[in-house]
């Protein structure tokens, strides 16, 4: 078990909400894998939070808008704790401070931007984490048969999944869809080239890491389509 205490991966997002998760069982290759992946999605989910929590502050969208914005930076820190108690039941990982901050500089250039290209580009993001935690979900792969695991991988998945489509909407409401998909095309290249940098890790858990390059960084065809 990992007894390190890490206070936040990237930013400091507030208060995290506790959880209690039983104790994953993976082999030790599995495990380890595991532990150095959780860390760029833990800072993805840091930066998630502070995105959405200042996304529900922009005066002039709906009042139904500003209140799905909420919700989902309540869940997204709900994120943030599932994966710090998931991280505290597996191995330490070494240290790689240069993914951490290639990772940190990721998400601060991805903030760097307005109202419309901050949804679309959250979009564009949240739909390649939905692909990625479903390929190392699938049936047969190291994670797939243990049960804590899964159930933490599969709840943030199915939240990512609605979070694509309340910020999709939210930026189709405001722009074109070429406009739409010149901003946030980029975000899938940097991010594809971002996980490579741990493409040994994604390769033991029975992710081919040449999806990083040919799937999660290729732009999904009709996100901003009507």
């Amino acid at each position: 078990m990992n007894t390190r205490y890490r206070q936040h991966w990237c930013f400091d997002a507030g208060h995290r909400i506790a959880m209690i998760l039983a104790e994953p069982h993976l082999s030790s290759g599995a495990a380890e894998a595991l532990a150095r992946l959780l860390p760029v999605l833990g800072c993805g989910e840091e930066a998630a939070s502070l995105a959405f929590e200042s996304l529900a502050k922009i005066g002039h969208l709906a009042s139904d808008g500003r209140r799905a914005l909420r919700q989902v930076a309540i869940e997204e820190r709900v994120h943030d704790g599932l994966i710090h108690s998931l991280a505290a039941n597996l191995p330490a990982p070494p240290e790689d401070r240069e993914l951490r901050s290639i990772a940190r500089r990721f998400h601060l250039d991805l903030g760097r931007s307005d109202p419309t290209a901050l949804l679309a580009r959250i979009a564009a993001l949240d739909s390649a984490v939905c692909l990625v935690l479903s390929r190392l979900l699938r049936p047969g792969t190291p994670l797939s048969g243990d049960p804590a695991v899964t159930a933490v991988l599969r709840r943030i998945a199915e939240d990512e999944a609605r979070h694509v489509r309340v910020t999709r909407r939210l930026a189709m409401a405001r722009a074109d869809e070429r406009e739409l998909q010149r901003i946030a095309a980029p975000v899938r290249e940097r991010l594809g080239a971002l996980l490579t940098l741990a493409g040994d890790a994604f390769e033991t858990l029975a992710f081919d890491p040449r999806w990083l390059r040919d799937d999660i960084a290729r732009f999904p065809a009709g996100l901003f389509r009507q």
